[in-house]
């Protein structure tokens, strides 16, 4: 069972992230070269389609990286894993504040057509995304290289 946890505790992480890496590093400069209403309703859109997914992601990181850790280890956590954990809930915090305060107040400026107001919560956004594609990457190191330092 716990070769199923870990798969899917695998594959939620590598879609969250990589959808991260995407946006960020991919989709974030070839947006620049749009027009303010075109370019943040291309973001709210996109947003749209990938941050429910990013719930679903959460929920299975939470549910597999639990039952795989109890399964594993029982009571006896390796240190490297408490450290998972901690960066873990610490992605989860920064996206629901980008979900309920940053993306909302996106969607009101681009249904409200305020290009200003929307250019500007973008850069909050990016900033959140940047630090959560970084806590993404450091928790993928720390679950790989971890279980070889003890």
């Amino acid at each position: 069972m716990s070769a199923l946890y870990l798969s899917l505790h695998t594959l939620a992480a590598v879609f969250w992230i990589g959808g991260i890496f995407f946006a960020y590093m991919v989709m974030r400069p070839v947006s620049a070269q749009l027009e303010p209403p075109a370019r943040l309703r291309m973001w709210v859109s996109i947003y749209t389609r990938f941050f429910p997914w990013v719930w679903i992601f959460i929920a299975v990181l939470i549910l597999s990286g639990y039952l795989d850790m109890l399964a594993r280890f029982g009571q006896n956590t390796p240190l490297y894993l408490i450290a998972m954990q901690v960066v873990g809930w610490l992605m989860i915090l920064i996206f629901a504040w980008l979900y309920f305060v940053l993306f909302a107040r996106l969607r009101r400026a681009v249904a409200a057509e305020n290009w200003s107001e929307g250019g500007a919560v973008m850069n909050p956004i990016r900033r959140v995304m940047a630090v959560n594609l970084g806590l993404g990457v450091l928790i993928s190191v720390v679950g790989v290289a971890g279980p070889f330092f003890g």
